[in-house]
């Protein structure tokens, strides 16, 4: 990024390690890294603003519930759309200017880049042991994470799997049993990534499992989709605190859930019940009529079930 050199920017690591709050910062990028961070800073008190299209691989519903808390939160979003980007960044006396694709200007006191990551492979001669990367470096690897060398193996982050420790830990387990079984015939072992979960820790969380609605299209699936507000979710109002939404992606011919996706306080929580529901196969009238423990946030999900029986969104008990 032009500029970038003539600045004392930040990573997510450093930016952790600073020892006084920065009065003013501008964040690039709007992803999970970037949300998180920027939140926490505002929190503080600095006076953050962001350069990029905030949770952009979101439900479009969600994200622009989290853009309504960002300007609750004083936090000002600068080029909110999918063309986003910085062009150029640049030192104006004791402060960090940004330029965007737009002609617009955001100026703070630091800089803090968050636009995604890059595998740093480039010194470890991959190529005199026939190890393909791809355009970015990442390694790449087939199903049993063995890479274009039969003898070698790679997982994680470096193999541009989801970068989670979730999925760096079952990546690292299949790689291993792999490498080290003595019997070629044996099925390898693999990573199964149905309704793999993600977290946001924003106020409130952004959370996922599954696939999205786009997602679901792009693979063929005929899609049915429900929305379900937090003032119709018992915790939410007992918490006072019904910001965001729950949304369910469901494939119309059989009726089961393919993805779960929440906008909440303690969104988070509601993911393994999901994972576990997209995993079995279940279908929205089972989770609509599998028991879900009241005044709890994953009631929600038998809620919002239950509104494609055209129910009306009504708890057990309230």
């Amino acid at each position: 990024m032009a500029g970038l050199e003539s600045v004392d920017w930040l990573t997510s690591t450093t930016a952790m390690e600073l020892t006084e709050l920065p009065k003013s910062l501008v964040v690039i990028g709007g992803g999970y890294v970037g949300m998180e961070q920027a939140q926490l800073f505002a929190h503080l008190g600095a006076r953050v603003s962001v350069v990029g299209r905030l949770a952009p691989h979101a439900e479009p519903e969600l994200a622009q519930g989290l853009r309504e808390v960002f300007a609750d939160d004083g936090i000002t979003v600068v080029e909110e759309h999918a063309t986003a980007v910085a062009t150029g960044i640049g030192p104006h006396g004791q402060d960090v200017v940004v330029s965007t694709a737009s002609g617009a200007q955001v100026r703070g006191a630091r800089l803090l880049v968050a636009t995604g990551r890059f595998a740093r492979t480039d010194g470890l001669d991959l190529a005199a042991a026939a190890v393909d990367v791809d355009e970015r470096g990442f390694v790449v690897v087939d199903e049993s994470q063995r890479t274009s060398n039969p003898r070698i193996y790679a997982a994680g982050d470096v193999s541009g799997a989801p970068q989670y420790v979730y999925v760096a830990a079952a990546g690292g387990r299949a790689a291993a049993l792999n490498a080290l079984a003595d019997d070629g015939r044996a099925t390898p072992a693999r990573v199964d990534y149905t309704g793999l979960p993600a977290v946001v820790f924003t106020r409130p969380q952004l959370a996922s499992a599954g696939l999205t609605e786009d997602e679901a299209l792009a693979r063929g699936y005929v899609c049915d989709c429900r929305v379900l507000g937090l003032s119709d979710v018992p915790r939410a109002l007992v918490q006072h605190d019904t910001r965001g939404a729950v949304k369910l992606v469901v494939d119309a011919t059989t009726g089961k859930v393919l993805g779960v996706h929440a906008l909440a306080d303690g969104a988070g929580e509601i993911m393994l019940a999901a994972t576990y529901a997209i995993k079995a196969g279940m279908t929205v009238d089972d989770l609509a009529d599998t028991w879900a423990p009241y005044l709890t946030m994953a009631e929600s999900l038998r809620i919002v079930a239950g509104l494609f029986r055209n129910q009306m969104p009504t708890s057990c008990c309230a």
